[in-house]
């Protein structure tokens, strides 16, 4: 039975709202005969299918069948590595092909053109008239969180709810690195310094120094991103790039042309010319950030506080002895120290105008905020979604560890229509902290973390909320501006250029306050006054 639904979302109810142009039809728990809902699928790289399976015939879609008589069609699905959903779903759109019914959208750009395309419907009513109450009190938990998705006060798109702080970031290093050298984390961009140089050329594994990556960082996709990320440098001179900050003067601005990016710029190019970081880093995306930490060859790295479970917990496999271990955002020379804050959202859910059963969508996420989205001990989710899947219990109902399930634990969220499931921003931190104090894993959030998420995980949130203060999310949550549309991708490739020329000591550091100048004219200055025009109206 579908538990604790509100707002509409029992019985069988009727849409209703004359601006969403959709059939009227009844909500039910199960459908029968089934119905059809449509989607096109982005695989996560990270995703690993076994019995045969895949994307579009797993034990998920089975499951969305038989439970609630809803069959998922998959019109096309691609492996969504550098960018390839994004370039599918463009094509599609511009050869007009038949466009999914739901879709997931986690590029913002493309989000915004699917929902300009006038393919989509308004999706708010909707969610007022059919989502649970569950769903519907996660989402109030950050009141700004539709505004990306508004049109003229029209809700288009279901922003798809994401754990507070879960790609905040610190840093990773090697403990045991640490200890052989006899020295202490470094909390200062000088002390930082002086432990990247040990790690290079002293380096207590026997490493030769260009064996050895003191610190992997990547920026192929972003300053400004998850893992690998090196916007925290620029945090320790005031700003963080390719996002909007907010000033002294109360108004927004667009971190990469701030003056203090000068300092950070320069401090990567140092970093770069001693061989700190990554000979291709501009190269490298977060995936590829990984990999020397994972093989031992990387002395730091920065990432979420869940990354003792993934990546790094593979790294004893190359080194028995290493030890990774959380720790502080180091802080420039005024003790300034900033990171990028998370979002509570990490996409959206679009709904096509013309799908016959928007309502089967929602009995299907309804069921997973109400069942999975945080379930209380002794349910049938206690332990995970699919047995033998994500987990399995012993003859003793006991859950045993991941590896030792048959054909190896997989992330079965990650086959849901909904990336990730069903997220309750504050839950997964309250399960956290639970554990950091010392308190027995009871509820299946604290049992996962206990289980799957790598042993220094509780005490690396305890370590992110310690400098809570530093992170500063990314302040223009409005929809794409319409100086944005025609000229951000030619602003964004220049800044990306001129950085990277600094950076590798191609350009002398003046190539910065040309670039300023050039962004101003090129479009920057115009898209600075709609930002704001846009902030003015919801600060």
């Amino acid at each position: 039975m579908l538990s604790g639904c509100g707002g509409g979302a029992s019985g069988e109810k009727t849409a209703e709202s004359s601006d969403t142009p959709t059939v009227e039809n009844a909500y039910k728990e199960k459908y029968d005969p089934p119905v059809t809902l449509t989607t096109a699928w982005g695989i996560n790289p990270i995703a690993k299918f076994k019995n045969g399976e895949s994307i579009e015939n797993s034990v998920a879609t089975k499951w969305a069948k038989e439970k609630f008589g809803i069959e998922i069609k998959s019109l096309w699905s691609v492996t969504d590595t550098n960018g390839a959903f994004v370039t599918k779903m463009r094509l599609a759109m511009s050869s007009g092909q038949e466009m999914p019914e739901i879709v997931t959208v986690g590029d913002d750009l493309l989000a915004q053109d699917l929902i300009d395309s006038g393919m989509y419907q308004e999706a708010g009513p909707l969610f007022d008239k059919y989502a649970s109450d569950t769903w519907k009190k996660a989402m109030e938990l950050d009141p700004n969180i539709w505004n990306p998705y508004t049109r003229d006060g029209k809700r288009m798109g279901i922003p798809i709810l994401d754990y507070a702080y879960n790609n905040d970031y610190l840093l990773w290093i090697r403990q045991d690195w640490l200890d052989k050298l006899n020295l202490q984390a470094p909390k200062t961009i000088d002390e930082l310094e002086k432990v990247m140089d040990a790690f290079k050329n002293q380096n207590p594994d026997g490493l030769k120094p260009d064996q050895v990556i003191p610190l992997s960082l990547g920026f192929k996709t972003s300053m400004n991103t998850w893992m690998g990320d090196p916007s925290w440098i620029f945090g320790a001179y005031g700003t963080l790039p390719q996002q909007w900050n907010l000033t002294a003067d109360g108004k927004l601005e667009y971190g990469s042309v701030n003056p203090a990016m000068k300092q950070g710029l320069a401090k990567l190019n140092e970093w770069h010319a001693k061989g700190y970081i990554p000979a291709e880093a501009a190269l490298w995306d977060e995936n590829k950030t990984s990999e020397p930490a994972v093989a031992g060859t990387a002395g730091i790295i920065p990432g979420p506080y869940w990354m003792s479970g993934w990546p790094l917990q593979d790294t004893a496999k190359n080194v028995p002895t290493a030890v990774w271990k959380p720790i502080m955002i180091p802080t420039g020379p005024d003790g300034t120290a900033m990171r990028h804050g998370t979002k509570f959202s990490n996409g959206v859910i679009l709904i096509k105008k013309d799908m016959k059963h928007p309502e089967a969508f929602f009995t299907y996420q309804n069921y997973l905020f109400d069942n999975y989205a945080d379930p209380k001990p002794g349910s049938p989710y206690d332990y995970g979604l699919f047995e033998g899947y994500d987990y399995k219990l012993d003859d003793k109902g006991r859950p045993i560890p991941g590896e030792q399930i048959d054909g190896g634990y997989v992330n079965v969220t990650l086959y849901l229509l909904v990336h990730d499931g069903a997220r309750i921003p504050d839950a997964q931190m309250k399960a956290l902290m639970n554990l950091a104090d010392g308190k027995e894993p009871v509820t299946k959030l604290e049992k996962d973390v206990a289980l799957n998420y790598g042993k220094e995980t509780p005490a690396a949130a305890k370590i992110l909320l310690a400098q809570e203060e530093i992170s500063k999310k990314n302040l223009f949550t409005g929809p794409t501006t319409a100086t944005m549309k025609s000229r951000l991708d030619y602003l964004n490739k220049m800044e990306n250029q001129v950085f990277n020329e600094i950076i590798y000591g191609k350009s002398s550091m003046d190539a910065f306050d040309a670039f300023v100048k050039s962004w101003n004219s090129g479009g920057g200055e115009k898209i600075t006054q709609e930002v704001n025009a846009w902030y003015d109206t919801v600060k």
